[in-house]
């Protein structure tokens, strides 16, 4: 079982090598998550997803511990594409503006860069389906978390370990879950996935951005 998928952007310069490296890396679990979705995370072996990129089973492992890893791989391209974003955004900007505009963006046709179209939603319904993804899909949105709170303490001059940067971080984590969570449960016409998500960063973000508290 193959597919066709685009390249994922790479930090310029890339040597080739590198380059080679990380394509190989989304190869593999992009095959992962085609195939889980076609058969059924259970029924989904290692060698299997080795044989549809057209590598051993010892290169799989050389990338990936699990088919669940490999398979929530590609949302940690998200998480930095989050983080990245907030740095390029205007200076003067609110931080609460600036990070429903980022995190709201990997909702339209851009924040699909590197990955096929409907990748986003497949993935959500097979983590939605699929209880043993729910460990990897944690974790990589803890790293995910670690990243944005990094990039928030240095927008605002704060340090990594001060309290707003690691709880804005959560709270954004947070509000993007329970807003893909109500998506999936409307029942008849739904509001776009985008702007659930945005509506639940807005409220969620206004009140923190705006309170000062001072903690001894």
């Amino acid at each position: 079982m193959t597919s066709a998928h685009p390249a994922t952007p790479g930090p310029a310069p890339m040597r080739r090598r590198d380059w080679q490296k990380e394509q190989t890396r989304l190869d593999l679990a992009l095959a992962a998550f085609d195939l889980a979705q076609a058969e059924g995370l259970a029924n989904v072996r290692v060698p299997q997803i080795a044989e549809a990129v057209g590598v051993s089973t010892r290169t799989f492992n050389n990338y990936f511990s699990s088919k669940e890893a490999a398979i929530v791989w590609p949302t940690t391209l998200r998480g930095a594409r989050v983080a990245a974003d907030l740095a390029e955004r205007p200076v003067g900007e609110p931080l609460a503006d600036a990070l429903v505009e980022v995190v709201a963006g990997l909702y339209g046709p851009a924040g699909q860069e590197g990955l096929p179209d409907g990748w986003l939603d497949g993935f959500r319904a097979l983590v939605a389906a699929e209880p043993a993804l729910h460990g990897e899909y944690l974790k990589a949105q803890a790293a995910g978390e670690r990243e944005l709170a990094q990039t928030i303490a240095a927008r605002t001059g704060s340090d990594e370990g001060d309290l707003e940067p690691l709880l804005l971080a959560g709270v954004v984590g947070a509000a993007e879950r329970a807003a893909v969570l109500h998506w999936f449960r409307q029942v008849g016409p739904a509001t776009p996935m985008v702007e659930v998500v945005r509506a639940a960063l807005v409220m969620a973000l206004r009140g923190i951005t705006a309170a000062t508290v001072t903690l001894s």
